[in-house]
């Protein structure tokens, strides 16, 4: 995962240098340095065509009238290609307007290394989500959410590593309407949890097709362990799934105790009904679990 950086100066201009070369060099990236005092060469334009990031030392702005062909047609194809463009002249122009936002001019070769420094986890966190991308498409691994949560299910840590790395929205959802975190309750995947809500993944997302919750879909899957964890990082307890049941109504119906009394034990309510007005502990007496019975009334509202 190398940078590509060109950095392309005058003569009179090599002292500023020095800065910039050893800033992006401390990076780990790869220089190709030209000097513009002497005729544009064919490996020049070789550089620019190859190049990911563009430093410009030079006295004027690249696009006056001064400017040489050469210069402007360099530069005017890399601000075109979108590659991340920084020029240091004498008097850059205030008033030059261009489409790139990855286009900036500085007035000192000390205030671009400033900037560089503050910039360089942005182009690391670009480089890394374009190799991934890359790693992914020569794979022949679409870069969608369906393909993302097929990873998950079948637990393909590798793949789903590449995902993360590219970019992936740990908040979308797959075709039918799935949450990831969804998807890795439902196919036990805690490791996957931990790490989709430690990059931002909503731990109260609902699913579109059961209406179910996260934590519910672990409850479902009488997954404790899960069920656990997710109890401990907030997960909501009150939550109604779109078919009418409360979380410890689902919790009964697995016949797992150590989830309802996990449950119970963290606020949720044995006397909230579902869609058939009956409560957990109507259930509980209702299906004899004795275990819980005791349980539910000692929490009971």
């Amino acid at each position: 995962m190398t940078m590509r950086w060109l950095i392309v100066s005058l003569s009179s201009k090599k002292a500023d240098l020095e800065g910039i070369k050893n800033l992006v060099y401390s990076h780990g990236a790869e220089v190709c340095e030209f000097n513009i005092d002497s005729e544009y060469s064919l490996d020049f334009f070789k550089a620019v065509a190859d190049c990911e990031y563009c430093v410009w030392l030079d006295k004027t702005m690249p696009f006056s009238r001064s400017a040489s062909a050469e210069t402007a047609y360099s530069v005017g194809y890399l601000i075109g290609k979108d590659v991340p463009f920084f020029c240091v002249c004498d008097t850059p122009d205030k008033k030059v307007h261009l489409s790139s936002d990855n286009c900036q001019f500085f007035s000192s070769a000390t205030q671009l290394e400033k900037i560089l420094s503050e910039k360089f986890p942005e182009f690391l966190e670009r480089e890394k989500q374009k190799h991934a991308r890359q790693a992914l498409l020569e794979a022949g691994i679409p870069f969608n959410p369906d393909s993302f949560a097929f990873h998950i299910a079948a637990d393909n840590k590798d793949e789903c590593n590449l995902f993360i790395d590219a970019g992936i929205d740990v908040n979308s959802l797959d075709a039918a309407g799935t949450p990831m975190l969804c998807v890795a309750a439902r196919h036990n995947r805690k490791l996957m949890i931990e790490k989709l809500l430690d990059l931002g993944a909503d731990i109260n997302a609902v699913s579109k097709d059961r209406g179910y919750s996260p934590v519910m879909d672990a409850v479902w899957k009488s997954n404790a362990e899960i069920v656990e964890y997710l109890v401990k990082k907030g997960a909501n307890l009150s939550y109604i799934s779109r078919d009418g049941q409360p979380v410890l109504v689902l919790a009964v119906g697995t016949g797992n105790e150590q989830i309802c009394r996990m449950l119970v034990d963290n606020g949720a309510d044995p006397s909230v009904c579902d869609s058939m007005g009956m409560s957990a502990l109507a259930y509980a007496k209702l299906f004899k679990k004795t275990a819980l019975i005791p349980l539910f009334e000692a929490y009971t509202k």
